[in-house]
């Protein structure tokens, strides 16, 4: 019963919409009325500053991340399913939070979060990936895209060389929140096709 309950603490965790509540409150103003209208992590940025967007960045890798270790100690003395499946419900949640009519963010950021508690080489390493992305794209959609894509290939090689903590949990839930963020992506591919996806400006200082 104990694994169930805490697959519904997962959910109702990654459905706090922290870019919601820190711009309702701080900046009296609702980040669904702005940019995408989106309520993730690039948004943020975008919409209310570089303060709100590190922010809500650092609060939704946690509130998926932490069940990871949260889990894991847990394991030792109650029967719950493996803590990257808890992690998962989180990401849905942020992606499809009840509190705001299912309309979330699109899950990289939370995804990050469970993947850096699991099994932190990946994702660090996927970090100048991301960087190098958006400077030669200008598009944070295309470098979530990247990232999300060799999260799951490269955990996929891992896993068929052996050695490593990467199991087929890994590789099942990847690929599912793969195949969800590229999903919820999917109006991003459209506008970069048609050349209107805003672009990642890096203004120059005046010297």
């Amino acid at each position: 019963m104990l694994k169930y309950l805490f697959l519904l603490l997962a959910y109702l965790v990654g459905s706090i919409p922290f870019s919601y509540i820190l711009g309702k409150y701080i900046k009296k103003d609702d980040i669904r009325k702005h940019g995408s209208g989106n309520l993730g992590t690039t948004n943020a940025f975008r919409v209310f500053g570089a303060l709100i967007g590190i922010s809500v960045l650092i609060l939704d890798t946690l509130k998926s991340g932490l069940f990871i270790p949260i889990v894991n100690s847990l394991s030792e003395t109650n029967e719950l399913f493996p803590p990257l499946v808890y992690g998962a419900v989180a990401v849905i949640g942020h992606i499809f939070p009840v509190w705001m009519k299912f309309k979330g963010g699109k899950g990289v950021a939370s995804s990050f979060g469970i993947l850096i508690f699991f099994y932190p080489v990946i994702p660090l390493l996927l970090i100048p990936v991301f960087i190098l992305t958006i400077i030669i794209s200008k598009y944070a959609s295309l470098a979530s895209t990247v990232v999300t894509i060799l999260a799951f290939v490269s955990g996929l090689v891992l896993y068929l060389i052996g050695g490593t903590p990467i199991d087929l949990v890994y590789v099942i839930t990847t690929f599912m929140l793969m195949l969800i963020i590229l999903y919820k992506h999917r109006s991003n591919y459209r506008r970069i096709i048609d050349g209107n996806e805003n672009k990642i400006v890096f203004k120059k200082k005046k010297v």
